[in-house]
């Protein structure tokens, strides 16, 4: 018997437990495989940041970038993993090949995680500063150079409605 009042065996069995619940199949995997993790974290860029016009291979070539950029910090890799992990763990597919309304349903559980924060910040700079990505999203670049948005269609407003005549006042 142990101080706390448990045998050395319970207290092993209880710690093999606990180990198999927070290694829920497929966390380790993601972890662990740099495959899982670039598709995962592409998956998680495309349901944050979802456009049709951009392929798969795109938002896997950022995921590469981010994580590329992610690995320089060992605790940030860290917290980046142990979020995928919380994605793609527990669930009937991993997380990259679960349909999309499903997806944003577990994006919303881990959207306040720092790990989430990061991604989101820095995916969000790495997806919308790409030149190819603004016409796809309708961006028609900088105005500075031009003398700002004024006298470049700032002031069209023909989309709204029509006032009413003797309209309120």
């Amino acid at each position: 018997m142990t101080e706390l009042g448990m045998t050395r065996r319970a207290t092993m069995r209880g710690l093999a437990l606990g180990g198999a619940l927070i290694l829920a199949p497929g966390a380790l995997a993601a972890v662990a495989a740099p495959d899982r993790r670039s598709a995962t974290t592409a998956a998680l860029l495309r349901t944050t940041f979802p456009h049709r016009a951009l392929t798969d291979d795109f938002y896997r070539s950022v995921a590469d970038r981010y994580l590329k950029e992610v690995a320089a910090d060992p605790a940030a890799m860290k917290a980046h993993d142990l979020g995928l992990a919380e994605l793609d763990g527990s669930h009937i597919a991993p997380f990259a090949e679960l349909p999309a309304v499903i997806r944003r349903s577990l994006v919303e559980k881990v959207d306040q995680l720092p790990f989430f924060k990061a991604l989101q910040w820095r995916g969000a700079e790495m997806i919308y500063r790409d030149p190819a990505v603004w016409k796809l999203v309708g961006y028609e670049g900088s105005s500075v150079e031009y003398g700002g948005y004024l006298e470049r269609g700032f002031n069209d407003i023909d989309w709204l409605p029509k006032a009413a005549a003797g309209g309120q006042g």
